[in-house]
């Protein structure tokens, strides 16, 4: 166990330098997405932290098609 830990850490790392950029481009890109069934005043891609934790929780597969349906909603639609 002592010894494959250094090898976890390195993969933690890359998974959040992951979860990070891909943070950033959510808030550039889907900034505009409307409140939904899954995307709530917490759950959303307004600032970087709720964009994170949202990655976050799809990552984990908690209702990821939800958020991808939700995401498809923006301002503009009727």
């Amino acid at each position: 166990m002592l010894i494959s830990l250094p090898s976890l850490l390195n993969v933690g790392a890359l998974i959040i330098l992951d979860l990070f950029i891909y943070s950033v481009l959510g808030v550039f890109l889907f900034s505009n997405v409307k409140i939904g069934n899954s995307i709530t005043e917490y759950t959303n891609f307004w600032v970087f932290h709720n964009a994170f934790f949202t990655l976050f929780r799809a990552s984990t597969g908690e209702n990821w098609w939800v958020i991808m349906f939700d995401v498809g909603k923006t301002e503009d639609c009727i």
